[in-house]
């Protein structure tokens, strides 16, 4: 190996690690509010009927996550992390010392919409950073050290009864996780895509300009963008009220205590980390295609295996199927979402696609309330609701490109963007 070749691995080890360390709290965070829903939920005294829809508005931070995701194609990857990274660990901090209900909703809307721009960006840089041939991989390493999050708040969770201040101390956890990556960060370097588009466009003056990124997603390729939301508004539409209601699941349903769930949640979740593994892998030599095609509807089946099943090993099983499968749907749609679109709003096409997962996630969980209030039973409303996942293969199958193995500026060049006109390239 070559000096510049030993400094460029190096570089990308390093980089993975800072970005990746960011989702590993990100999904913390998630993981500790999923697990803990019914001990939040007594503690700020919502109510059960309203508890989707709770749920739901908490998602709402995406919305403010998409002009930051925005910015960062105009500032810059590097300044937008370092402003999400003081973003979430304030809110984060502050989510400890919720009094009320609203509080805690407002301050969690808040860390989310920095924690949704975190996630977007680190999936870009690694895009941006990593070759052809190791991207898929990347991205599935990236995304592995996100769930090693959620095993985090899964063994803390089984001692949610020991500590002193219950789910209030996995928050004051997390903010120092927060405070070590955001003084690691302190060297980041701006990814050399970026640095180029910015070289080669000069400085951006006028408020025209400024919106470019936008303009550029509706015009240069949209039809590789209404097939990204023909993917995402189904699949999460239907799966998101099946992961928020595990953890209450097992524990009303089955019996479960919290350090049951915890203990399942951390196994479980080990093993299902492999479809980050397998995805990455896989999907660099078969196609990003072919992979999502095939998890898509395997998580459907096994989401609904696990909420009719009365047998306790294929509940075990079920739930570890699904999740090794999402987690392989997952990191191939974020990684084919981060290909398919230009360096020049690669960022803000993420983002947008990450407010129509959300608001589909919520319009989910909205119509789960509502379903709960007509057939009595959240896991009888979460199989109405999965009907709708298959549909998300449709765009996959018959409309969008293969992006495994091809450099970014092959499957989306830089389309020059008139805005006082339409840019009609080829999709």
């Amino acid at each position: 190996m070559t000096d510049q070749a030993l400094e460029d691995y190096r570089h990308r080890r390093n980089l993975l690690l800072l970005v990746g360390s960011s989702l590993f709290i990100n999904n913390y965070d998630l993981g500790i509010f999923a697990l803990a829903l019914p001990q939040i939920q007594a503690s700020l005294h919502i109510p059960e009927e309203s508890l989707g829809l709770y749920t739901g508005i908490i998602r709402f931070g995406v919305l403010l996550a998409f002009p930051l995701a925005f910015m960062a194609d105009i500032v810059g990857r590097r300044r937008l992390l370092l402003l999400t990274i003081i973003g979430m660990t304030l809110a984060t901090v502050l989510s400890a010392f919720a009094q009320t209900a609203p509080q805690y909703l407002v301050l969690q809307t808040f860390a989310r919409a920095f924690s949704y721009a975190e996630d977007m960006l680190c999936y870009v840089i690694i895009a941006e950073e990593f070759t052809p041939e190791r991207r898929g991989w990347a991205l599935g390493r990236l995304a592995m050290l996100g769930t090693l999050g959620y095993g985090m708040s899964s063994l803390l969770y089984s001692q949610i009864d020991n500590l002193p201040h219950g789910w209030r101390d996995f928050y004051l956890i997390g903010t120092l996780g927060l405070g070590v990556i955001m003084f690691a960060r302190r060297g980041l370097k701006e990814t050399k895509r970026f640095t180029e588009l910015k070289a080669a466009r000069g400085a951006v003056q006028t408020m025209r300009q400024r919106l470019t990124p936008i303009i550029s997603l509706a015009r240069a390729y949209p039809g590789r963008f209404v097939a990204m939301v023909c993917i995402t508004a189904p699949y999460t539409f239907g799966v998101a009220a099946a992961f928020a209601f595990i953890s209450k699941f097992l524990q009303e349903s089955h019996g479960y205590t919290p350090v049951n769930v915890g203990l399942l949640q951390f196994f479980g979740g080990g093993l299902s980390i492999l479809g980050f593994f397998m995805a990455g892998r896989v999907s660099d030599f078969a196609g990003r295609r072919a992979v999502i095609a095939v998890t898509i509807p395997l998580v459907a089946i096994l989401f609904t295996s696990f909420y009719l099943t009365g047998d306790p090993l294929l509940l075990i099983a079920s739930w570890i199927g699904c999740l090794f499968f999402y987690f392989a749907s997952e990191v191939t749609l974020s990684a084919l979402g981060s290909e398919l679109f230009p360096t020049s709003y690669r960022s803000t096409a993420t983002a947008a696609r990450a407010v129509i997962n959300t608001v589909s996630g919520i319009a989910g969980l909205t119509v789960e309330s509502i379903l709960y209030s007509m057939v009595g039973s959240h896991a009888t409303a979460i199989l109405i609701l999965m009907a709708v996942t298959p549909f998300a293969i449709l765009p996959v199958i018959f409309y969008l490109p293969e992006t495994a193995r091809r450099s970014l500026e092959d499957v989306s060049p830089e389309v020059l963007i008139d805005i006082e006109t339409s840019a009609k390239p080829n999709p």
